[in-house]
């Protein structure tokens, strides 16, 4: 599988004792990452940005990848709906919301792809 740039994604986390939402920094290196930026001229000047991600298993370190319900913000990092991901390595290794970021797009769609030959198998994300 093709890819074409790195990429950052940004887990949810509660940190337990101030109880306040922090999204932490994972760089993934390998992906291939094809996103649409438009502005629909007929409903007011509305952006319709969105994005579609794949991220080959051959070709990156999962193995700190984990299940959503077992990100523990420290030593792993996962893959989740209304999680952030932006093109390339940010700077920020953890921000509050989504506006301290350019460009991100918040994943509406994940699916693991199991199937064919091992250097097909691969995450699918969707994000807007």
């Amino acid at each position: 599988m093709m890819t074409n740039t790195k990429m950052s994604i940004f887990n949810r986390y509660v940190d337990p004792l101030t109880k306040s939402v922090i999204f932490k920094k994972h760089l993934i290196e390998n992906v291939f990452w094809d996103d649409n930026k438009e502005v629909n001229q007929d409903k007011g000047h509305n952006k319709n940005n969105n994005v579609r991600v794949f991220i080959p298993k051959g070709k990156n370190d999962l193995s700190n990848l984990v299940k959503p319900k077992e990100y523990d913000g420290e030593t792993n990092w996962t893959i989740n709906i209304g999680d952030f991901i932006v093109k390339g390595d940010v700077n920020q290794d953890s921000v509050n919301k989504i506006s301290e970021l350019e460009d991100a797009f918040t994943i509406t769609f994940t699916d693991e792809k199991d199937y064919g030959s091992s250097n097909m198998h691969h995450f699918e994300l969707k994000g807007e």
